[in-house]
């Protein structure tokens, strides 16, 4: 990535945070032995990722610390974060990410979700919530390089089950705990083009959580990606093989 794209990226990325301060989930630093997102976007599309700054945010664990960061690049593919609620713009699309909504509420449209797998001791279902309130099963189980494309013609919300039979959605008002369980980066190439978005789960829920979302992770695109070429542009393998987080009771 030359300076000036980088320059032009990073003050577009703190104008957005600057100006939604308070619409960014906190990512808390993640338990010994696991990865951060920073790491966790290595793992999986190589390079070595670096912040391109932080705001305060909204932390879901209390005595924690407020910053978190607007978004990452490895030079390459750029990640931004995408706010996490107070959006004015209506609901979001994988054409519109960074145009003013939240990622509470997702348009209807075609979408292919690859997992990335995650941290964590539990294993994942990956899916959306229609407006009938209708749980839809996209990946069955959360693993590695698992894929599936969807279609949904109405507005609808991301969710995760968990094994130990809990159910969490993008949009925290829809959650037990009142709090948010998904944060999302919009992800670019190196020409500055959006192609696709990752989602990062939390998968515990109140004072036993340490909101550092990295259980499970899921990429979306707009258009099917061939397989070999999936595999190759991902690198997968180290972020799956990552579930060491010891069973919380």
């Amino acid at each position: 990535m030359d300076a000036t794209r980088f320059t032009v990226l990073t003050a577009l990325a703190l104008a957005a945070g600057t100006t939604a301060a308070q619409s960014l989930t906190v990512v808390n630093q993640p338990w010994p032995g696991e990865s951060t997102h920073a790491q966790m976007l290595a793992e999986a599309f190589g390079g070595s990722f670096s912040s391109m700054g932080q705001v305060t945010g909204v932390n879901a664990k209390a005595g924690q610390s407020n910053l978190v960061d607007i978004g990452y690049t490895n030079g390459s593919y750029t990640f931004t974060r995408v706010a996490d609620m107070g959006g004015s713009a209506g609901n979001v699309s994988l054409k519109n990410l960074m145009g003013g909504g939240d990622d509470d509420m997702w348009r209807d449209g075609s979408y292919r979700a690859t997992s990335l797998g995650g941290y964590s001791s539990l294993s994942h279902e990956f899916g959306y919530i229609g407006a009938n309130g209708e749980y839809h099963t996209i990946v069955a189980e959360g693993v590695s390089a698992l894929e599936n494309s969807i279609h949904p013609n109405e507005d609808f919300t991301w969710a995760i089950r968990t094994s130990n039979g809990r159910e969490y959605n993008s949009n925290e008002m829809l959650n037990g705990s009142g709090a948010d369980h998904m944060v999302t980066y919009a992800m670019y190439d190196d020409s500055n083009t959006l192609i696709g978005a990752v989602l990062f789960f939390e998968d515990w829920a109140g004072g036993n959580s340490d909101y550092d979302y990295n259980d499970y992770a899921v990429m979306l695109t707009l258009a099917p990606t061939p397989q070999a070429a999936l595999l190759g542009l991902l690198g997968l393998g180290g972020v799956a093989a990552g579930r060491r987080r010891r069973t919380i009771a």
